[in-house]
């Protein structure tokens, strides 16, 4: 696209030097390249003549397979727009500096198309913004969306002062993973059709509605009753209970209707069947599994294979990475060095109760992956210690009680961890001095090796002369123009670890 500009601005003595290039799209389902140009303000609109004459220019200078299709967009430098540029660019990119940004704090002069901008920051703000690229960078921004002379200025403001807080950041408690097994149905008796397979007897001690379970039946009994209330007050009613066994049992009921009578006498004891039904506490106080739907059946996992999924059933559910910032199609991707080229790497952080390792616990794992320089998965749990977080901890990470209360224990997730790293390289932020005893200690109380090749991005930074004031995370990537948003959580601070690990392994 660049030859392709070069080419328009030098196009009959330079015609068409007063537009710009504003953005380039592709619709791959109708093979379509739109290519959208800014002009001036000054200027009413792009007449027909100069419309058809630059759509045939870019029919005849862009060397793509596709249908192409010139758009035009006036630059309007109203403080609006500029404004909402300046806030959009702001929590875009540095999502810790818009935190503290207001439109009151953007002063914009403008006279014709010289346009300063005056940013005013609080203290703490000012010093952040300095340390990293945001000025050249919301520059360019500028430049690429309006038509204009921009200078952009940064102050220190007595005026704008903020409180020392970093906002919670909620993540998801990973459920437990529902493990199912195959069963072949055979004939339905009564109720609906059961989909999908189900699910262990064991994993279902609590009420839930709609639950599919299979097992041998026992114990069965043909009940009756009295209705006590409704229109069929009075009338007797028919209701079986029986013990249903996957070898773990479940107490079952299932009031039958008229017409499910006579189905129901085919029941015997040693029949295996598939059912749908509620778990509620009954009149025992025990789990009742309330029946609606049964379907003769019978199983397809072996014993021994269903004890193998169970064993692989992982508790932390894995997330795709998507990159939500749409990637312009002309844009050249980086390129990394070794090992980032050809190897699988995971990043990762923790956040603990304390700092020894022998007496504290893990109480967030937040981990990236990243393949062959891309970003991959993403893995984050919180981990119930089993005993109260330290009021110092939680005034460093902002963990509380209540955030961990329902989250699986260590011993539930380490493995999941372990098979989320297994193969790659293990990176982290000082994960050497610190992270590394921690993991060590989860990965032998599980009885799991840990002896993984380990990289360490704060050696890297100081080694690649970061150019800063020391070698916290948050000052080397404020430093390299990555933002730390939320920091001392495992997962942001994972994220940043992994961005500044691209970005010193970036071949320029």
């Amino acid at each position: 696209m660049d030859e392709f500009s070069t080419k328009l601005f030098s196009f009959e003595n330079q015609k068409y030097s007063f537009l710009k290039l504003y953005k380039v799209t592709y619709d791959t389902q109708q093979n379509l390249c739109e290519i959208t140009f800014l002009y001036p303000e000054t200027m009413t609109q792009i007449d027909k003549p100069m419309r058809d004459e630059l759509q045939k220019f870019a029919e005849n200078n862009l060397n793509i397979n596709a249908k192409i299709k010139v758009k035009f967009k006036r630059s309007f430098l109203d403080e609006r727009l500029l404004n909402a540029q300046i806030i959009k660019f702001f929590k875009n990119n540095y999502k810790s500096i818009s935190s503290f940004l207001t439109e009151k704090q953007i002063e914009i002069q403008k006279q014709g198309e010289k346009i300063l901008i005056n940013l005013n920051f609080a203290k703490e703000v000012f010093q952040l913004f300095n340390s990293t690229l945001a000025q050249k960078q919301l520059l360019s921004e500028l430049q690429d969306n309006f038509i204009g002379d921009f200078t952009i200025q940064a102050y220190e403001n007595e005026d704008f002062k903020i409180a020392d807080i970093i906002p919670d950041v909620p993540i998801k408690v990973p459920p437990k993973k529902v493990v199912r097994y195959q069963v072949e149905p055979i004939k339905k008796l009564f109720g609906k059709d059961i989909s999908p397979n189900p699910e262990l007897i064991k994993n279902n001690t609590h009420p839930k509605p709609s639950v599919i379970l299979f097992g041998k039946i026992s114990n069965l009994q043909k009940k009756t009753f009295t209705a006590k209330h409704g229109k069929n007050k009075g009338e007797e009613k028919v209701y079986y209970t029986f013990v249903l066994d996957d070898s773990s049992k479940i107490d079952c009921v299932y009031f039958s209707t008229k017409t499910n009578q006579k189905k129901c006498e085919a029941l015997a004891d040693g029949m295996s069947f598939l059912c749908l039904g509620d778990i509620k506490i009954g009149i025992t106080d025990k789990p009742t599994y309330y029946i609606n739907a049964m379907t003769y059946a019978q199983i397809k996992t072996q014993p021994q294979e269903l004890e193998e999924e169970i064993e692989s059933a992982g508790v932390v559910k894995i997330e795709d990475y998507f990159e939500h910032k749409q990637e312009n199609i002309f844009c050249k991707q980086p390129t990394y060095k070794e090992p980032i080229s050809s190897r699988d790497i995971v990043v990762y952080d923790l956040e603990t109760t304390g700092l020894d390792p022998e007496f504290c616990d893990i109480i967030e794992i937040g981990a990236i992956k990243i393949e062959k320089g891309r970003i991959t998965k993403k893995f984050a749990t919180f981990v119930n210690p089993g005993k109260h977080i330290p009021d110092e901890a939680t005034a460093i990470n902002h963990i509380t009680d209540d955030m961990v209360a329902s989250a699986p224990k260590i011993e539930d997730v380490i493995l999941d961890f372990y098979k989320f790293c297994e193969g790659c390289i293990i990176s982290g932020y000082n994960n050497n001095g610190f992270d590394n005893n921690f993991l060590k200690k989860a990965y032998q109380k599980a009885g799991l090796k840990f002896n993984p090749e380990s990289l360490d991005v704060m050696l890297l930074a100081r080694a690649g002369g970061v150019k800063t004031s020391n070698f916290k995370l948050t000052t080397v990537a404020a430093a390299l123009g990555i933002d730390l948003s939320n920091a001392h959580r495992a997962y942001n601070d994972a994220f940043a670890t992994a961005k500044v690990l691209l970005k010193l392994n970036e071949i320029v």
